[in-house]
């Protein structure tokens, strides 16, 4: 993404190692880097956001993050991102829902557009 420099050199807070999903409100926008493709979610309600991604082979629109999983493992720590997992999210298809899975999560970029209450 063209702008994600200036998007570091903002307001926004890199978590490193993880971020609790529950942190998140409604107007917050994350940013998951991960080995392939930069993540960008609109939060929109409790795990629903609108993605937006630096690939046009990725999903996009709304979608609820699930948490990461452990590298090829369904074991998934929800409601959590951290490095080194792999991101899982939910979005449908036709009325069908369809899981994705990322590579490793690289970095965790977090920009609140309210202060938390």
């Amino acid at each position: 993404m063209s702008d994600f420099g200036s998007f570091v050199k903002s307001s926004s807070t890199k978590f490193g190692d993880q971020l609790d999903l529950k942190e998140l409100q409604s107007g917050d926008e994350l940013r998951v880097v991960t080995q392939n493709s930069e993540y960008v979610f609109a939060v929109l309600d409790h795990l629903g956001a609108d993605l937006t991604t630096s690939r046009s082979d990725r999903p996009f629109g709304y979608v609820k993050i699930m948490g990461c999983t452990f590298g090829a493992s369904a074991s998934i720590r929800p409601d959590h991102l951290f490095c080194g997992g792999n991101l899982e999210f939910t979005y449908k298809i036709q009325g069908q829902p369809v899981t994705h899975r990322t590579t490793a999560i690289k970095a965790i970029y977090l920009r609140r557009t309210r202060s938390a209450t």
